[in-house]
């Protein structure tokens, strides 16, 4: 099959494609119907003059055998031009209301399909050109972790249709489509993300680079345009999810609805919510191994931010989350995703470095996983650590700044800046993701470390005072145990992370907490 074919849809098979839909629509008008009531009539007339009067047998001349084919015609005709009850459209239009929004599947909603870039130069130079730019983008958005891609060669061919028939015919919910430029040595490149099941344009983007080396251009949009898609997916399933009540979901939408809890509200009920979610997946799905590890992520999260009833069951319930989701998925990213930062808050840094880096080197666009390995860097390591974490940190922020990880990644950097003892550009950070989650108790409590480091003991308390507004559970002494807890791996780091607490007097020294 050459490109052309592919581009057009039409093969060498389009006739016999044509003849079936022919024979089809005859069955539905009831041609053949008529035609086999009538030739079984004539057959039953023949036997019936052959048993009682031989001698007058019909169909026994040339005759009137042209006379019956003549009747089998007529018959035909007859059937076809005025059919007995609905034809097949009609059927299917009065039938369509009943199936005009199916429910998508859960491998549809998680699912993406990339149609080739329309070339506006019109030359075959840069035609080859987009079609390698749409192979590309397909080989990075495949980097990104819970999505579907749809093979190149197969999206390809669907160059062209409608976006809804795409959809439905490849089973995907996204579709991303663009153009694609080139002007002397400039390439511009225009991508699209469309909602195929509403027809909404989700985010569309212009890129444009200096064509010095157009494979080196290839590779750095594409993996742009990936990082893009991921965060923007992020978003509209949560936007989606949010907006659907829990009864009657899926095991898969109400495990990624449970992950509002870190995209969209983080407060303790919305993580009481979470766990019902979760819980109510693994009822339907008992190996789900993404609801498991959520799960753990939750438990966890809510241990150190104050929210748990009982922090040492949850904890040990979340690490058990854990590995029952590493027993059911011990290669999958996201699983491995999610337990490093459990590991990390638990006090199993290594082991949380470790794995973080295994999944980017899986899945190199999770971002993520390159968020939570800069936070584990950051944390109690060497300078060289730190200084790798920190710039991690920033390169998120600046290639995947619409993610809705983005001010996690600034609570990590401010933790890493308050590590190496920079507290202005901690407070920084530490103020953008307070003000995006205020119910982020960790946030605040940073907040009031640099403050108080910074000298403002006024600002701290005030800091401290909006977390226990949110959280009225929330205690410090409470949050230096924990930390002092899981400090093994991380040396001197509670004290770096509390000084600034006690010197706005919010705290007693640490000398005196280990005393008692």
């Amino acid at each position: 099959m050459t490109a052309a074919e592919i581009k057009t849809g039409k093969t060498m098979m389009a006739p016999a494609v044509q003849g079936v839909r022919a024979f089809e629509q005859a069955q539905g008008r009831g041609v053949w119907r008529a035609a086999g009531s009538y030739v079984f009539a004539l057959l039953l007339l023949v036997a019936l003059s052959w048993l009682t009067r031989p001698e007058l047998a019909v169909l026994t001349s040339p005759r009137e055998q042209l006379i019956a084919l003549g009747g089998l015609a007529c018959a035909a005709l007859l059937a076809w031009l005025f059919p007995v009850g609905p034809t097949a459209a009609e059927s299917e239009r009065e039938e369509a209301p009943a199936v005009a929004t199916p429910p998508m599947s859960d491998a549809a909603q998680a699912s993406i399909a990339v149609l080739p870039l329309e070339s506006l130069s019109g030359t075959p130079e840069d035609s080859l050109v987009a079609q390698g730019f749409s192979a590309e983008i397909v080989r990075a958005l495949s980097g990104v972790p819970d999505l579907r891609v749809v093979p190149f060669l197969q999206s390809a061919a669907y160059s062209g249709r409608k976006l809804s028939d795409v959809a439905q015919e490849l089973n995907v919910r996204y579709v991303l489509s663009g153009s694609l430029q080139r002007a002397a040595n400039r390439l511009r490149v225009i991508a699209m993300l469309t909602d195929a099941r509403t027809g909404q344009q989700a985010w569309s983007e212009s890129y444009e680079r200096n064509i010095d080396d157009v494979f080196e251009v290839q590779r750095e949009l594409a993996e742009a345009i990936a990082i893009e898609t991921g965060s923007r997916y992020l978003n509209i399933v949560s936007d989606d999810l949010c907006r659907q009540p829990p009864q009657g979901l899926s095991a898969w939408s109400l495990t990624h609805k449970a992950l509002t809890f870190w995209t969209v509200s983080y407060t303790r009920d919305a993580s009481a919510e979470a766990i019902g979610w979760l819980e109510q997946a693994l009822a339907l799905e008992p190996d789900n191994a993404m609801a498991h590890v959520l799960l753990g992520f939750v438990l966890n999260q809510r241990v150190i931010n104050s929210f748990a009833e009982d922090p040492v069951a949850e904890n040990r319930r979340a690490l058990a989350e854990v590995e029952a989701a590493l027993r059911l998925a011990p290669r999958d990213a996201t699983v491995m995703e999610y337990a490093s930062l459990v590991w990390l808050n638990c006090g199993l840094r290594q082991k949380s470095i470790q794995t973080a880096r295994r999944v980017v080197a899986i899945a190199p666009f999770n971002m993520i996983a390159w968020g939570y390995l800069g936070c584990g860097l950051t944390w109690g390591g060497t300078d060289a650590e730190r200084d790798e974490g920190l710039a991690i940190l920033h390169r998120l922020l600046k290639v995947a700044p619409n993610h809705p990880s983005f001010p996690f990644w600034h609570y990590f950097l401010s933790f890493g800046y308050t590590e190496g003892g920079d507290y202005a550009a901690a407070r920084q950070h530490a103020e953008i993701a307070v003000n995006v989650h205020p119910g982020f108790c960790l946030g605040w409590a940073l907040l009031a470390n640099t403050l108080g480091m910074l000298g403002d003991a006024e600002g701290a308390r005030r800091a401290i005072e909006q977390a226990q507004e949110h959280n009225p559970r929330f205690r410090l002494e409470g949050f230096r145990q924990y930390m002092l807890a899981i400090s093994r791996e991380t040396g001197d780091s509670v004290r770096r992370q509390t000084d600034g607490l006690v010197r706005a007097g919010l705290l007693p020294p640490l000398t005196e907490v280990s005393a008692a």
